[in-house]
């Protein structure tokens, strides 16, 4: 009898495969938040950005929900530990309405999962706590797949997520999705036409797509924002709390408008470990294919300019930390 084919399926530690929690799992996550809706069952999750400032504290990971309700994500590595429990508290003690908040580690100690069942059983119902636990999978020499397991949720959650709530996002959003979709695919397939050294991955149903641009730590990207009648080229600099990096390409700023050719927006986003340096095309509607081709042209002349007015200026950049992780991921705050 001839038997099948296996493979030895392998758990990974998360260090073996991001590294670090703040300067590559937790951009990593922000840029995969399709990964944890579908997972939480909360339908599409835009982010509001990462490192947010929460008083004295920082929030790892804020989105929003399809309702506009904050999610409030807290990463660690290794086992769960008081303070972050005690962050955890305190970020949603300071909400003004309904809020769910997200533990994940590598482990769930069995009193913090219990501390998060007793969160959910005596808070009020507008407030949804989580906890998950973090692992990576491969199977022989396959890549590492991300692996999120609920240990703790609200204890009416299956009931909470209504018929109404998958039909908007199996409905409403996946349309949204499927037209973000469509206009990669028809940049990419402009890209190819004008022989670009610019690719699109195929896939994207983000509102942004990311190039290199030699840095780590740095992102070149294009964005298209429908509800605000707009698409963008910028450059982003993620994990940048001091605005070292943005302060230093600020003081280049005529010599790189005058390159690009246009006055540039010069967004600090003090709020945030991050900063962007973009220009706007505005009044259009990335979705309408009758302003596809205009948009597109538009787009790739602006990836060229930034790309060759930026490359050798980051290349210069005196950099404050050089474990921000791996080079270029994508860009995943919203414009």
């Amino acid at each position: 009898m001839a038997f099948p084919q296996l493979g030895r399926l392998e758990i990974l530690k998360a260090t073996d495969v991001w590294r670090f929690e703040a300067q590559t799992f937790t951009p990593w996550l922000a840029e995969n938040l399709e990964l944890l809706s579908e997972e939480l069952q909360i339908g599409d999750l835009e982010l509001r950005g990462t490192e947010v400032a929460a008083g004295d504290f920082r929030i790892d990971l804020l989105a929003e929900d399809g309702e506009g309700n904050p999610v409030i994500v807290e990463n660690q590595f290794g086992s769960t530990d008081h303070r972050h429990l005690g962050q955890l508290i305190t970020y949603v003690a300071s909400q003004p309405g309904p809020a769910t908040v997200v533990w994940i580690a590598e482990r769930v100690r069995e009193e913090h999962r219990a501390a998060i069942d007793w969160l959910n059983a005596s808070t009020i119902e507008r407030l949804n706590f989580f906890a998950l636990e973090l692992e990576a999978l491969k199977i022989g020499d396959s890549l590492p797949a991300p692996y999120l397991n609920i240990v703790a949720k609200p204890n009416n959650w299956t009931r909470a997520v209504s018929a109404a709530a998958r039909q908007a996002a199996s409905g409403m959003l996946a349309e949204r999705h499927h037209s973000r979709a469509a206009y990669w695919r028809g940049f990419d397939a402009y890209l190819r036409a004008a022989g670009a050294r610019f690719r699109v991955r195929p896939d994207n149903i983000a509102h942004w797509s990311s190039f290199a641009i030699g840095r780590a730590g740095l992102v070149l990207s294009a964005t298209i924002t429908p509800k605000r009648q707009r698409i963008g080229v910028e450059l982003y600099v993620r994990n940048d709390p001091q605005k070292l990096v943005f302060e230093q390409l600020e003081r280049r700023r005529a010599e790189v408008e005058a390159a690009i050719g246009f006055p540039l927006e010069w967004e600090r986003l003090p709020n945030r470990a991050a900063s962007r340096v973009a220009l706007y095309l505005t009044g259009v509607d990335a979705f309408d294919e009758a302003q596809q081709p205009r948009l597109h042209a538009w787009m790739l002349d602006m990836l060229g300019r930034f790309r060759a007015t930026f490359a050798p200026i980051v290349r210069e950049l005196v950099l404050p930390d050089d474990t921000a992780g791996p080079d270029d991921m994508p860009a995943a705050d919203p414009a």
